[in-house]
């Protein structure tokens, strides 16, 4: 039997297959989303011309290995320096093409590892000039979704400094910095994109300007963000109590901030205790330093009714927690006694239910903390008494002593006023 009759039979089969997947139109399958096949073709154009090509011309027969590459930094150095010609090794539009398509492929079936060998491979065989900007979009995006940080940000970079025209990637840039330490780089792209847009800015990139510039101490800024932002939503009452706070604490702009809180209160929901008491009592205060004191003192008091009415909370939720404890108590001196398996169940619910009304205290007197009721019950007695309202003021001096807060100063206040009265002022 002629056993060369098979082997010739398969050489031919290989060599027609060859020549046929050579001359098919990879593009179609592409566009037809058959990223597999395509694959298949982009190969064999890949290993025949590899194949013919001559060993003198140095071009590696394998593709960039990525192994030992961490986060792109190695990649960083290549491409800082990719004008020098051991990186560049010659300008092939044809195995530029196929790498680049082959990448693609790859990236579409999430094979990003193979993906992003052949796109380095692509920029082997090309001057990198204004058209490659999209393999360097593509690489970032690989990078990004296997959460390589660094990397990602680097190649976005490539990507705006090739083409900076493309403000989508200023966009992306300040998007992916604003988290982070490099608040003014993404102030310089976010900046940069919001030019770009003129009357179309979408609001919310005001309010992350706004927390860049709060964020590097730039308050002036940041207020006239959080006030453009507003333009578009002015009824989000938590960014009005930023940019009130903003204005009372940072650059002492009262009108602004007594705009912002006044406006934010009616917005406010039912449990915003702590934003709707800060704002009354910087109203009051706001009020006071203009000697308004009967506004000031009505400020205050609709700030200390909202501590009052959490305190209130606290204390109902204080005496719940020792009603379930009584009766965790019970069941367990019974589980002890008897040994009655049968309430465990209902010992362990009582626990749970513990352990979550202990936590919701806790949150709560965190809360009321902010409040500052023994602070402010110092402002309604000084406000009392800047009116003459000294039996008020004496009262409202005695609960700052009962909070434990400025006792030797309510004291001596206390004293005096005790002796105005006396004298008959």
């Amino acid at each position: 039997m002629n056993t060369k009759l098979p082997i010739l039979i398969t050489l031919l089969l290989s060599f027609f297959i060859s020549n046929y997947l050579f001359g098919q139109n990879y593009q179609d399958a592409i566009h037809q989303k058959k990223f597999s096949e395509a694959l298949t073709i982009i190969q064999s154009q890949l290993d025949d011309i590899y194949s013919k090509r001559s060993i003198e011309k140095l071009i590696p027969t394998s593709y960039v290995a990525i192994e030992k590459i961490e986060e792109g930094i190695d990649l960083q150095k290549i491409f800082s320096e990719r004008k020098i010609q051991p990186y560049f090794i010659e300008n092939n539009n044809t195995l530029y093409a196929l790498h680049t398509d082959a990448a693609l492929c790859y990236q579409n079936i999430y094979k990003y590892h193979e993906a992003l060998q052949h796109y380095f491979q692509a920029l082997r065989f090309t001057t990198i000039g204004e058209k490659d900007h999209t393999i360097f979009y593509s690489i970032e995006q690989i990078f990004k979704k296997i959460n390589k940080f660094n990397a990602y940000v680097f190649y976005l970079e490539e990507a705006y400094e090739i083409k900076p025209d493309n403000y989508d990637y200023s966009l992306e840039l300040s998007l992916a910095l604003s988290s982070g330490k490099s608040k003014k780089k993404a102030l310089f792209h976010l900046n940069r994109y919001i030019a770009s847009k003129g009357d179309s800015v979408p609001p919310n990139l005001y309010l992350i300007a706004a927390n860049c510039y709060e964020s590097i101490g730039d308050y002036i800024n940041a207020a006239e963000q959080y006030t453009l932002y507003l333009n578009h939503k002015p009824n989000d009452y938590a960014v009005l109590f930023a940019l009130g706070y903003l204005a009372y604490t940072k650059i002492s702009d009262m009108k602004l901030a007594y705009k912002s809180f006044i406006n934010a209160i009616p917005l406010f929901n039912e449990n915003d205790w702590v934003l709707k008491g800060l704002s009354y009592t910087m109203l009051g205060d706001i009020e006071c330093m203009d000697l308004n004191y009967k506004n000031g003192l009505e400020h205050y008091l609709q700030s200390i009714a909202i501590s009052e009415n959490m305190k209130k909370t606290m204390d109902d939720k204080k005496a719940y927690i020792h009603t379930i404890n009584d009766k965790i108590n019970a069941i367990k001196s019974t589980l002890l006694a008897n040994k009655d398996i049968a309430l465990y169940p209902q010992y362990q619910t009582l626990m749970d239910e513990l352990g979550n009304n202990q936590l919701e205290l806790r949150q709560l007197e965190h809360e009321y903390s902010k409040l500052n009721a023994g602070e402010l019950s110092f402002k309604i007695a000084v406000a009392n008494e800047n009116m003459m309202q000294f039996d008020q003021a004496i009262e409202w001096y005695n609960k700052t002593i009962a909070y434990g807060v400025k006792i030797r100063e309510s004291t001596k206040k206390i004293e005096k006023l005790q002796l105005k009265i006396s004298r008959g002022f």
